[in-house]
């Protein structure tokens, strides 16, 4: 499926000559969580829980299991599974990593009904923000589930460790078919290591490794406008004042040199000496599709693309662009929905590793009147079986969603940067989809960052609504939003220091509709923390180590008292974003 509205490079240059005439994250969570704070091991379930069905009726051999994730390093020191009454066939459990390796098998013995460890022969290293799935075959099948507890994209939390989905395999090695909403109770004993520190995706010295690149320094973190224009140092001092630091693309009488001389960096698609990087081009997922069919040379706005017209070539084009960009310099790309919805995995996972040296994507969660639909942002948050309702669409979480998702296609896990975009005011011609918030682009912005983005990029052109702009940073069309992406800005420019330092994996966790992300800087740890639900509500964290009795909300003016190193605070809708500054943490041990 293509998105049939016009990219945001055929809509910018008519709209540009316009101007200048006119001057003018739901969770699921246990009955009873199988860990506390400060205990040592965990598993996904309490003893307590009863599947919903004990035992399948299909007697045939199958292998079962639970895809988690883990938000701290750890081992495996178990498998984990609830046994019925008939399922008396379970052979072996395993442990696999997302790529099909058995990181460790078990025979498992005859036993009892109900909930039984089985432990695995040595301890089994497993790595946060890993994908895994734990499993057991059931040689007779008849093993218990429940038919609803991933539904619609649910989740089951419990202390540091996610269950995502079931999944099964009638074959051998690991079970790669979803549940479709099924839960088969299959588990894991988990002891967390403590905390450790995880450098930025990348590395810091990323941008060093290309030449005349993005600084790497520590006070900068990419702040950029998408398709700016830039023909005088007072136009770059405009976007200066706002706290932007960054071009991405650039219009054709843009000088590159007023933006170096302004102290700010471009990433045009067109070769300069004074750039620090080349954009590829923008969308190719969309408009040409994955697939390596030959293309015509045009652009979307020119049909056909490929060759023959209904074939894909979304590779053939890319390529293209990217043997455009001379040796040595950085290359950009951002893609779009066919990245993030439409395309199998592997396809998606071919756009974000082969063509490019830092990658973004676009999913415009606030405005975008059709992304609510199954096959678009149900695909990332309700496996694609259902639409989404306004509240679980139009959220500021799901910006989030957008940069995990991303990050997760990147191979090796974290070998490049991510960044992602948010607009700031109307990018579609349809007046369905509305126009962002202030409060909603702050929450958006920092909804990416906690999930790892390393750069912002902003889409500022009007298409559609009463403000019709080319650059709504510049003229009345932002003045209800300028101000707040200034304050966001500038609170991204200070804390840049906290934000490119290394995150701390296994620090802060938490029991309530937030996402949490930890980093460490000059003796501190710092915890950023954004709403995962359009209600808000309260949120404890715990924290595994420190003597703190404090925490300090910065910007805020007001500090938490911390008792047994927890603390509570509230969130009070979708657009709630706490940072948090903790000191007292020497015995955390991160040297």
């Amino acid at each position: 499926m293509l998105d049939k509205r016009p990219t945001a490079r055929s809509l910018v240059a008519p709209l540009l000559v316009a101007v200048m005439v006119l001057t003018g994250s739901c969770t699921q969570g246990s009955p009873d969580t199988a860990e506390r704070p400060g205990s040592p091991a965990g598993s996904l379930w309490s003893d307590e829980t009863v599947p919903a069905v004990s035992g399948d009726p299909a007697a045939r051999p199958i292998e079962v299991g639970t895809e988690f994730t883990t938000t701290s390093d750890g081992v495996v020191t178990a498998a984990r599974f609830y046994q019925g009454p008939e399922d008396t066939g379970a052979v072996t459990a395993t442990l696999w990593s997302s790529d099909g390796t058995a990181l460790g098998t078990v025979p498992i013995t005859t036993g009892p009904s109900g909930w039984r460890n089985v432990p695995f022969d040595e301890p089994i290293p497993i790595q946060a923000h890993g994908s895994y799935v734990i499993s057991y075959r059931a040689s007779n099948g008849n093993y218990p589930t429940d038919p609803n507890t991933f539904d619609l994209g649910a989740t089951v939390k419990s202390g540091w460790l996610t269950a995502r989905d079931g999944r099964f395999t009638y074959g051998e090695g690991i079970p790669d078919q979803s549940g479709n909403g099924a839960a088969y109770f299959v588990d894991v004993v988990f002891e967390p290591t403590g905390p450790s520190l995880r450098s930025v995706d990348g590395g810091e010295e990323y941008y060093d490794t290309f030449e005349n690149s993005l600084p790497t320094s520590p006070d900068y973190f990419p702040l950029a406008v998408w398709f700016a224009r830039v023909t005088s140092p007072e136009e770059a001092a405009v976007d200066r004042t706002i706290g932007l630091n960054t071009y991405v693309e650039l219009t054709e009488d843009s000088d590159v040199r007023v933006i170096r001389d302004s102290g700010m960096f471009a990433l045009p698609s067109r070769p300069d000496p004074l750039a620090s990087g080349q954009l590829t081009t923008d969308e190719a997922d969309m408009w040409a599709g994955a697939g390596d069919a030959p293309w015509t040379g045009r652009m979307p706005d020119d049909r056909p693309i490929c060759v023959p017209e209904q074939a894909k070539c979304g590779y053939t084009v890319m390529y293209a662009f990217r043997s455009k960009v001379p040796s040595g310099v950085m290359t950009f790309t951002n893609y779009g929905k066919g990245v993030t919805f439409w395309e199998p995995r592997d396809a998606a996972e071919r756009f974000v590793n082969d063509f490019q040296d830092v990658v973004s994507a676009d999913n415009y969660w606030f405005t975008d009147d059709t992304i609510c639909q199954a096959d678009q942002g149900g695909v990332l948050t309700k496996d694609g079986q259902a639409d989404l309702s306004p509240a679980e669409c139009h959220l500021a979480a799901n910006y989030g969603v957008t940069t995990r998702y991303v990050r997760s296609l990147v191979q090796p896990r974290a070998a490049m940067p991510v960044w992602n975009f948010v607009e700031v005011g109307h990018p579609f011609e349809e007046d369905t989809g509305g126009t962002i918030t202030g409060p909603q682009i702050r929450a958006a912005v920092w909804s990416s960052i906690i999930n790892g983005a390393r750069g912002i990029v902003y889409f500022s052109h009007n298409f559609g609504g009463p403000c019709l702009s080319y650059n709504i940073f510049r003229d009345r069309c932002g003045d209800g939003i300028r101000d707040d992406v200034r304050a966001v800005n500038d609170q991204i420019n200070r804390l840049a220091p906290v934000l490119n330092a290394p995150f701390v994996d296994g620090f802060a966790r938490s029991d309530g509709p937030v996402d949490l992300a930890a980093k460490y800087h000059e003796g501190s740890l710092y915890v950023l923390a954004g709403s995962t639900r359009n209600e808000g509500g309260d949120a404890t964290i715990a924290l595994a180590c420190g003597n703190a009795d404090q925490v300090e909300v910065l910007d805020e003016g007001r500090s938490i008292p911390v008792t047994g190193n927890t603390f509570r605070d509230t969130f009070d809708d979708g657009n709630a974003v706490h940072l948090y500054r903790i000191d007292r943490t020497a015995d955390c041990d991160l040297q």
